[in-house]
């Protein structure tokens, strides 16, 4: 019974935590943007600028990237950015991480509208899987509570 509501305790917990990861992973790439948007910084500096007030997994990436920078021309910007990306797989939805990973093509390499357009689709893309996370997460939670309360009261059968 304590491992039924310990299971669906982690599990919804993982579920917020993903919320939350797609959340800060979107706010870095809007603070990327208007870092970018003036046209006058470069791309270190935007992500530099970006990191310092990103917060979690978003932050993270972004401070990934930023040391990753260190090899740029031993390594490509799209190994540098994949590689920063790799922690994300599981949690993001499949056009959300195809998206990403465009995006990591597109930056610095093309004219500032191209990349803002990239960074808009991937925001757009973040935020939207939020959406959906959080509309989902209610009944999701019903469903772990109805089964922990139903394995309890299967277990009180079995035991009496």
């Amino acid at each position: 019974m304590a491992a039924a509501c310990l299971m669906s305790v982690l599990t919804l917990r993982e579920k917020k935590q993903r919320q939350a990861g797609g959340l800060s992973l979107a706010a870095a790439l809007e603070l990327l943007r208007g870092e970018l948007s003036s046209g006058a910084v470069p791309l270190s500096l935007g992500i530099e600028r970006a990191s310092a007030h990103a917060s979690g997994f978003g932050k993270e990436l972004l401070i990934a990237v930023q040391e990753g920078l260190r090899d740029l021309g031993e390594r490509s910007f799209d190994e540098i950015w994949d590689k920063a990306l790799a922690g994300t797989d599981p949690w993001l939805e499949e056009t959300v991480q195809n998206e990403l990973r465009k995006l990591g093509s597109v930056l610095g390499r093309f004219d500032l509208e191209t990349q803002l357009r990239a960074l808009d689709a991937c925001i757009s893309l973040l935020r939207q899987q939020w959406e959906r996370q959080r509309n989902a997460y209610p009944e999701e939670r019903r469903v772990w509570i109805g089964l922990t309360a139903g394995l309890s009261a299967l277990l009180v059968i079995l035991l009496y």
